[in-house]
């Protein structure tokens, strides 16, 4: 028995490895995991998207689209003129995103889901606050916005593309680069386990000041 124990504790890491490799392949063709949803969101997410609609509208952010990624459901809402978009993200809870978009794919993406940062790449920013309101992350949001344009110069201009465009590519020049490096799924594990709280809770100010 205790022979038996120590090959399932020594065959774990493979299968993790073994399924964060199959993750990544998929990842790297985001095209077939990114769907519209014919359907629409269901009555208990619409209703959830109805609660914010006074803070939205306040923002300026409009409905821009609905679709579906591997097995999270999402309501994409776009600020008016602007390449900033924010997402209700439906799963096992709901979470939600705001990302800043530049031209060449830089990109700053703010999360309170706590998963943020496991493919990172250079041009990619990304700030987590698990567990934060709405309202609270997209503050966040714009001040970790506003610091990047003070510290780099960076200028949030109007793009004109589709967001499913933007996140395509984006997530194919993210994954390629992943896949670059050696040993790369084994990266993924440790930023899972430990970098990735490491992260939380520190915002673009304190990681760029």
């Amino acid at each position: 028995m205790k022979n038996e124990s120590w090959i399932l504790i020594g065959a774990l890491p493979a299968l993790l490895v073994g399924q964060v490799y199959l993750l990544g392949r998929k990842l790297s063709e985001p095209e077939k995991m990114m769907r519209a949803i014919p359907e629409g969101l269901t009555p208990a997410q619409t209703q959830i998207i109805l609660e914010y609609k006074d803070w939205l509208a306040l923002q300026n952010l409009e409905f821009n689209t609905a679709f579906q990624f591997g097995a999270i459901r999402a309501a994409v809402f776009q600020q008016k003129g602007l390449p900033r978009y924010f997402t209700f993200q439906f799963h096992q809870r709901l979470t939600f995103s705001a990302e800043s978009y530049l031209e060449d794919l830089t990109i700053l993406d703010t999360s309170n889901s706590g998963s943020i940062g496991l493919f990172p790449r250079p041009g990619a920013y990304a700030q987590s606050f698990p567990n934060i309101s709405a309202q609270e992350l997209w503050r966040r949001h714009l001040e970790g916005e506003a610091q990047l344009t003070k510290k780099f110069g960076f200028q949030w201009k109007p793009i004109n593309r589709s967001y499913y465009d933007l996140v395509v590519e984006a997530m194919r020049v993210r994954m390629q680069y992943n896949r670059s490096q050696f040993l790369w799924p084994v990266r993924v594990l440790y930023r899972f386990f430990v970098t990735r709280h490491r992260i939380a809770n520190r915002s673009i100010v304190e990681q760029f000041p």
